[in-house]
C-alpha cells in the first residue's frame, strides 16, 4: 500500500513540536532551575507529608524538611569539594607508581611508546628553540622586556574567586526558592494546572497528573535511599581498603547514579583508577573493582525490585535516547533530568490523545498485541519467530487461550486485509498456507481436569467421548478455524473432526454419515458470516434435532443481529471465541455423562439385587 501524504494536522503538530523543542533550547536559563525546582518538590513532598501527618502545619513541615535536605545537600557539596582539592594536590605523588605499573604492563623492557612519543616530541621542541636565534641573528642584540603585572586589588580576588560560583550559586537560591513555594502552595498551583490543562476533562486531567507525581515522586525517594545505601557502603568499603578520600567516592557515588546507565560506570570508573594510581600492586585495585561491581549487583538484583521496581515505566532504549537529547538541550542539569522528565513525557502520552505517539515511543509495555505480532512475523515471512511467540504462548496460557489471543485473530487479519485489498488472493493463501503449516505442529488438549460435578461417577462416564464434528463454512482460513477448534477440545472429552471445505451437499453427507453428537459451524469474519448462517440453515433443516454451536472467532463489533440471525435459522448457540465453544460443548456433553452414570447406576443396583437373592 502506498504512504499517505503528511497530512496538514500532522505538519501544524510537528511545526508545534520543533517549536516547543526551540523553546526549551532558548529559555534553559529560565527552565533549567524550574525543571530542577520540580523534581525537588516532587522529592520532598513525601516528606513533607510525613512531618505533616506528626502534627506540623505546613509552613513549618516545609521548613523543616528543605531545612534538613538542603542542608545534606551543603554538607555533600563541601566534602566533594574539599576532598577534591586533597586530590588534586596529592596526584603529583602517584605519578611514579603509575609509570611504573605502565612500565610493567609493556614487559618492563626499556621506555614505553608513548614516553617515547613523549621524549621524541621534546627533543623536536628543543632544536626548534635551539634554531629560532640562528634563522634570525640580529634578534640576539634584542633585550628582554619583562612586563610585571601589579599586584591584584580586593575587588579583583573577589572577581576572580567568586565569579565562577556566582551562576552555581544563584540557581542554587533559585531552586531553593521555589521548591519551598511550590510544595506550601501546591494545591494550588495543581488547581490551576487542572485548569489549564482542562477542566472539561477533569478526571483525565487528575488522572495524568496523579500518574506523574507518584511515579516521578516514588522514583526520586527510591533511588535517593538507594543512592545512599549505595554511596555509604562504597565510602566504607573503600576506607576499609585503605583508598584515599573515601567520602568522595562515596558522595560522587551517590550524585552519579541518577544518571542513567551512565551514572554507574562514571561512578565506578574514579576509585578504581586511583587505586591502580596509589597502590604498588594490582591486588588492591582489583578488589575495589569487585566490591563496587558486587555493591552494583545487589542494588540493580536486590534493592531496585523491592523498593521500587526494576522499571519506571519507560524502555531501556527510549531513556538513553531521551537522556541524549535532554543533555543537548540542557547540559549536565538535561542529564540527571532526563529520567524524571521522560517519565512525565510517557504519562502525557498515555492520558493525551494527541500525544499518544509518546506513549508508543517511551513505554516499556508492548505495542503490539501477541496476535498482531504473530501476523507482522506472517508478513515477513519469518516462520520461525511465528513459531517461537506460539512455543511462549503455550509456555504461559492453555491451547484454547493461545487460540483465541493469537492464531484466530491473525485468521481474522488475513481475511480483512484480503477483504479491503491490502493484500492479493495469491499473498493471502501463502499466509493462510503458513498458519497450516503451525497448526499442524500444535499439541493436542487432553485433558479439562475434573470438570463433572460428582466425585463417584463411573469410569465409563469420565471416559465417555462426545463426538462433535467442526465444519468449515466458506473457505481455507475457516478450514484451518476449524482444526484449531479440533486442537482446542480435550480429546479425553471429546472426539473431535475436522471436515474439510467442500460442496454443502457433500457436507451434509458427512454429518448424517458420522451421526455426530454435537456440531459447530466454523467462521472467520468478515467474509464468512452470510457462508455460516447458510450453512447453518441446511443442518437445522437436514438435522432438527442436531446442537449446532456457530462460532465467529474473534468477530468484532456489535454482533447482535448477526447472532439473531443465526439463531433464527437454527444455531443453539453463537460464540465468538474457542474458549466460549468449550463451554457450550461441555455443557451440552453434560446430559450425556448424566445419561450414562444413570445407567451405571442402575446397572450396579441389579446386580445388588441379583447378589442379595
Amino acid at each position: 500500500m502506498p504512504i499517505k501524504p503528511m497530512t496538514t494536522h500532522t505538519g501544524v503538530a510537528l511545526i508545534a513540536l520543533l517549536g516547543a523543542v526551540a523553546v526549551l533550547y532558548f529559555a534553559r536559563e529560565v527552565l533549567v532551575p524550574v525543571a530542577l525546582a520540580i523534581m525537588m518538590a516532587f522529592l520532598l513532598a513525601p516528606m513533607v507529608g510525613q512531618v505533616e501527618r506528626w502534627g506540623a502545619n505546613r509552613e513549618i513541615a516545609v521548613t523543616l524538611t528543605a531545612l534538613v535536605v538542603f542542608s545534606f545537600i551543603g554538607l555533600l557539596l563541601y566534602v566533594v569539594a574539599h576532598q577534591f582539592m586533597g586530590l588534586i594536590e596529592d596526584l603529583p605523588s602517584y605519578r611514579d607508581n603509575l609509570l611504573g605499573k605502565i612500565r610493567a604492563i609493556s614487559g618492563g623492557a626499556g621506555t614505553t611508546g608513548l614516553e617515547r612519543g613523549v621524549e621524541t616530541v621534546k627533543e623536536l621542541t628543543d632544536e626548534l628553540q635551539r634554531s629560532a636565534p640562528n634563522s634570525t641573528p640580529a634578534a640576539a642584540d634584542v633585550s628582554k622586556v619583562q612586563i610585571v603585572q601589579p599586584p591584584p586589588n580586593f575587588a579583583q580576588v573577589v572577581r576572580t574567586v567568586l565569579g565562577p560560583l556566582l551562576a552555581p550559586v544563584a540557581t542554587a537560591a533559585i531552586v531553593l526558592v521555589f521548591s519551598v513555594f511550590m510544595l506550601i502552595q501546591r494545591e494550588d498551583l495543581r488547581d490551576r494546572l487542572v485548569r489549564l490543562l482542562g477542566a472539561n476533562e477533569m478526571h483525565t486531567t487528575v488522572t495524568a497528573l496523579d500518574d506523574a507525581a507518584q511515579r516521578v515522586s516514588r522514583y526520586l525517594l527510591m533511588q535517593s535511599l538507594i543512592n545512599g545505601i549505595q554511596g555509604t557502603l562504597v565510602a566504607a568499603g573503600l576506607y576499609a581498603l585503605g583508598v584515599p578520600d573515601a567520602m568522595l567516592w562515596g558522595a560522587l557515588t551517590f550524585v552519579l547514579r541518577f544518571i542513567p546507565y551512565l551514572g554507574p560506570v562514571l561512578a565506578a570508573a574514579g576509585p578504581i583508577a586511583l587505586a591502580i594510581a596509589f597502590f604498588p600492586g594490582w591486588g588492591e585495585p582489583l578488589m575495589v573493582a569487585g566490591l563496587i561491581v558486587t555493591l552494583e549487583l545487589i542494588s540493580n538484583n536486590v534493592l531496585e525490585p523491592r523498593l521500587y521496581g526494576s522499571s519506571v515505566g519507560v524502555s531501556s532504549f527510549a531513556l538513553i535516547v531521551a537522556a541524549v537529547f535532554w543533555t543537548w538541550l540542557w547540559g549536565t542539569a538535561g542529564l540527571f533530568l532526563a529520567t524524571p522528565l521522560t517519565v512525565c513525557l510517557a504519562v502525557m502520552g498515555k492520558y493525551i490523545p494527541q500525544l499518544s505517539f509518546l506513549g508508543v515511543m517511551l513505554t516499556d509495555q508492548a505495542v503490539l498485541a501477541p496476535s498482531e505480532r504473530f501476523y507482522q512475523r506472517l508478513l515477513a515471512n519469518d516462520t520461525d519467530e511465528a513459531e517461537d511467540l506460539i512455543d511462549e504462548a503455550l509456555a504461559a496460557r492453555p491451547l484454547v487461550e493461545v487460540c483465541d489471543t493469537v492464531l484466530m485473530p491473525a485468521l481474522r487479519f488475513i481475511e480483512q486485509d484480503h477483504e479491503r485489498g491490502a493484500i492479493t488472493t495469491e499473498r493471502r493463501d501463502e499466509l493462510i498456507t503458513l498458519v497450516g503449516e503451525l497448526i499442524d505442529q500444535l499439541p493436542d488438549t487432553v485433558a479439562l481436569g475434573q470438570t463433572e460435578a460428582t466425585a463417584g461417577q463411573a469410569d465409563s462416564a469420565t471416559a465417555l467421548q462426545m463426538t462433535v464434528l467442526v465444519l468449515p463454512a466458506a473457505d481455507h482460513a475457516d478450514e484451518l478455524a476449524a482444526q484449531l477448534m479440533v486442537h482446542a477440545l480435550p480429546s479425553a472429552e471429546f472426539k473431535a473432526t475436522a471436515l474439510a471445505v467442500t460442496l454443502k451437499g457433500e457436507m451434509l453427507e458427512q454429518v448424517a454419515s458420522n451421526a455426530p453428537d454435537a456440531i459447530c459451524i466454523s467462521a472467520t469474519p468478515p467474509s464468512a458470516l452470510i457462508h455460516a448462517r447458510y450453512l447453518c440453515k441446511k443442518m437445522r433443516a437436514r438435522f432438527p434435532e442436531l446442537p449446532i454451536v456457530v462460532g465467529l472467532w474473534d468477530a468484532q463489533g456489535d454482533l447482535q443481529k448477526t447472532t439473531e440471525r443465526l439463531v433464527a435459522v437454527g444455531a443453539a448457540k453463537v460464540v465468538g471465541s474457542a474458549a466460549e465453544a468449550l463451554r457450550e460443548l461441555t455443557q451440552l456433553r453434560q446430559p450425556l455423562v448424566q445419561g450414562v452414570v444413570a445407567r451405571a447406576d442402575e446397572a450396579q443396583g441389579v446386580d445388588a439385587v441379583k447378589e442379595a437373592a
